[in-house]
């Protein structure tokens, strides 16, 4: 991703204020706009499907359907475990002048996820939906399939030059999601095959955009996949942040007392959905700021610092690049918990305000209140692994993300059992113990970053 960084440092230096505005704007697509725009598309497309059909269940089906789809899709079953070690090929690939096999390992991770995918996806459908008819299922099912390949691309297309053309494809393929439900989205299922057509189109546009940008003699390899290749530290380590992610959410929806079924055998929760959509939405700004210092400053120290260890450098500069590095780490996450903390902050004094004109009951405020914080502490958390992934640290990285699903699950049963007032708080603690071994970890690393270079290679 330093590609993109050296973009982004470029745009950076042609006009101090407007810059600023675009390099964290693009930022904030680039790092969370799959899901923010997705999600607020979904809520759009339900609020017109309300207002076309006078419906709230066939609304609220429409978001869960979709809802699963996306936890299913892009980021439990699939892209969890493929995401990080298709990367690493990637990068692997890249690092040994081997770009013509980009391409063909690109085609072979969308097969790969397919082929996964669809054995497990059909069954489970069928199970879940049992009541419902062959056209609603494999509109479902071609919408698993159509995200799994979308989730892939934007891995590969987030780092190429043509971020510009990334970040109008998910602008324009959500918006035609939403102005053909309602003009097309008279049911659940005509919903349904609307989100499906217009992921496709962004699916088709991400895949041209990668096509452009490598050449290749074969059609697809899926080398990667098989040993030695694949990275198993990084698939684990994928798998196990995307469930602890997600775990608090699926405890919620079907413990008896918080859940509720809504289609099928999918449950969601009344007390905890609309808190936790708005804590991932207040994160937008850290999560630009986090991509940004990431594969911009970091990227760049980190190059320096490999290159002066490679080409024969001294001793007294390379620990001069370590320690900017070090100085990168120290100031990304101050500035992320700085800056999200003061927006929390004025998230925490407008929300009485924002709810009453949402006409949202007060009651959901002091869980909001908690699971903004947890959403503040997930993204130092993903910072730190971002760092761990950069140094090669796969298997400590990998055992703070099992830890954090563990964590999570356990603390948010203990947290329900204790009562609706420490809802939230399994989330919220089990990021702040990670958290805080995540940090204790990196500086560990930092320290001994000049032995392990040498001594352990």
């Amino acid at each position: 991703m330093a590609g993109i960084g050296f973009e982004l440092r470029k745009i950076l230096k042609a006009d101090r204020i407007l810059s600023l505005t675009k390099v964290y704007g693009y930022s904030a697509i680039l790092s969370s706009g799959p899901w923010v725009i997705s999600i607020l598309a979904i809520v759009l497309v339900g609020f017109i499907n309300l207002a076309n059909m006078g419906e709230v269940s066939d609304a609220f089906r429409f978001q869960v359907v979709i809802t699963y789809a996306i936890a299913l899709a892009s980021s439990l079953i699939i892209t969890g475990i493929l995401q990080l070690p298709f990367t690493r090929y990637v990068a692997d690939l890249i690092f040994n002048k081997r770009e013509d096999e980009i391409l063909p390992s690109y085609f072979g991770a969308i097969f790969m996820a397919w082929a996964l995918g669809l054995p497990a996806v059909i069954p489970f459908y069928i199970w879940v939906f049992e009541e419902q008819s062959v056209i609603f299922l494999i509109g479902v099912v071609c919408t698993f399939l159509i995200l799994c390949g979308v989730w892939i691309s934007s891995i590969l297309a987030a780092s190429l030059k043509y971020y510009h053309g990334v970040v109008w494809a998910y602008f324009a393929s959500y918006a035609l999601i939403v102005l053909f439900s309602y003009y097309f989205g008279d049911s659940i299922e005509m919903l349904i095959y609307v989100f499906f057509a217009g992921n496709s189109i962004l699916f088709v546009t991400l895949m041209t955009l990668i096509i452009k940008s490598y050449n290749s003699t074969i059609f697809m390899k899926i080398h990667f996949f098989l040993a030695p290749n694949f990275y198993w530290t990084l698939g684990v380590a994928g798998l196990a942040y995307n469930l602890g992610a997600w775990v608090d959410k699926f405890i919620f929806w079907y413990h008896p007392a918080t859940g509720h079924t809504v289609i099928g055998k999918l449950n969601a929760s009344i007390v905890y959905d609309m808190p936790i959509f708005l804590a991932y939405l207040s994160i937008v700004l850290g999560m630009a700021i986090f991509f940004y210092r990431l594969e911009s400053d970091f990227a760049e120290k980190y190059d320096l610092y490999y290159d002066a260890v490679r080409s024969g450098g001294t001793l007294s500069t390379i620990k001069k690049y370590r320690d900017e590095m070090i100085n990168v780490i120290r100031h990304a996450v101050h500035e992320i918990l700085m800056i999200q903390g003061i927006l929390d902050i004025i998230l925490f004094l407008t929300a009485p305000t924002v709810f009453d004109l949402l006409n949202i009951p007060q009651l959901y405020l002091g869980l909001l209140y908690v699971l903004t914080i947890g959403a503040m502490l997930q993204i130092a958390f993903m910072s730190v692994l971002a760092i761990l992934y950069y140094l090669d640290r796969k298997k400590v990285a990998m055992w703070l993300c099992v830890s954090f699903f563990v964590a999570n699950t356990v603390l948010t049963l203990v947290s329900i059992d204790m009562g609706p007032a420490m809802y939230g708080y399994g989330y919220t603690v089990s990021l702040l113990l990670v958290l805080m071994a995540a940090l204790i970890v990196i500086r560990n690393e930092m320290n001994r970053l000049d032995y392990e270079t040498f001594m352990l290679q």
